[in-house]
């Protein structure tokens, strides 16, 4: 589907087609682009082959390539689905009259679609301005992810000190799991969007280069906040095995002081459980209980002894 819109006398308009915007300042949002569409922004825009291939794929690596009428990016944005987080991948073709975007989710950018007023301030500057406006918006969604990952974290954390559970485990196994994709995405986007903040580009002007700076420093925020959260959920996972290994401990601890207390009564009944005529207290009304009370004497003064040592 195509949202067309383009600058004309000093108002915005919609298109209805894309030849109604040749030659004019003109915003061409995309989404889910067909073999049809491709087609006809290749006829209208002169896009080389190899940008319609890319255009029509996803999953395509981070990059930006120089073409002699346009540059061509790709750069990926996040979205938290409650399950799991979602990295889309955003195309650009920024051109001296002509800025394209491509994506696959709807709804992408429509407050700035009805935004008429924002959307001929933008023209009016240019199409990297416009470029730079979407690329914004677009690399701070990351920042309320990264707010919610934090408070998974923080949860985790408090799970793990008041009490360690299986559920924990694969929570942070997942988390773990998430930041190695997010991680990845964002290292791989601060460097490339250096590149606008410092190389030369035809069609990105000095006077925007201040505000690819500016992006450039959202970008390294966010990968710096990555890598922290990513120590942060790998302590998580250290804590967890910690508390789950001294849990152990103390059931191991108990398990032995009962053990040890068990030995002395084993040793007696045993020793009154041997096969001979002469025993002492065998013949006594009340021998078994005197066996039964030396048993309760040594478990307890051995209960005693553990407590003052502090083991129990």
């Amino acid at each position: 589907m195509l949202d067309i819109f383009y600058y004309e006398n000093k108002e915005v308009k919609k298109a209805n087609s894309l030849s109604e915007v040749k030659g004019k300042l003109a915003w061409v949002d995309v989404t889910n682009l067909n073999e049809k569409e491709a087609r006809e922004l290749a006829e209208a825009f002169e896009l080389h082959p190899l940008t319609i291939e890319d255009m029509t794929k996803w999953d395509t690596r981070i990059k930006i390539e120089e073409f002699p009428d346009y540059l061509y990016c790709v750069f990926y944005s996040i979205k938290d689905t409650k399950k799991s987080f979602l990295l889309r991948e955003l195309d650009y073709v920024i051109g001296k009259n002509i800025i394209i975007s491509s994506h696959q989710e709807s709804a992408l950018w429509e407050p700035l679609k009805k935004d008429y007023e924002k959307m001929k301030y933008l023209f009016e500057k240019g199409t990297d301005f416009f470029f730079h406006y979407l690329m914004d918006h677009e690399i701070d969604n990351f920042f309320p992810v990264i707010d919610i990952l934090n408070e998974q974290i923080e949860d985790i954390e408090e799970n793990i000190v008041k009490k360690p559970q299986t559920k924990d485990l694969s929570r942070i196994l997942h988390l773990k799991k998430e930041f190695r994709r997010i991680k990845r995405i964002g290292f791989q986007q601060r460097e490339k969007i250096s590149f606008l903040a410092k190389n030369d580009y035809k069609y990105i002007s000095h006077k925007s280069r201040p505000y690819f700076r500016d992006l450039y420093d959202h970008a390294i925020r966010v990968s710096d906040a990555i890598d922290n959260h990513r120590d942060a959920i790998s302590e998580a996972f250290d804590a967890y095995m910690s508390a789950v290994n001294n849990s152990m401990n103390e059931v191991m601890k108990m398990l032995s002081v009962f053990a040890t207390i068990a030995l002395p009564m084993t040793v007696i009944s045993g020793i009154f459980g041997t096969n001979f005529e002469f025993l002492p207290f065998a013949h006594l009304r009340y021998g078994f209980w005197t066996m039964v009370g030396m048993m309760f004497i040594f478990s307890t003064g051995m209960l005693y002894m553990f407590r003052k040592k502090g083991w129990i």
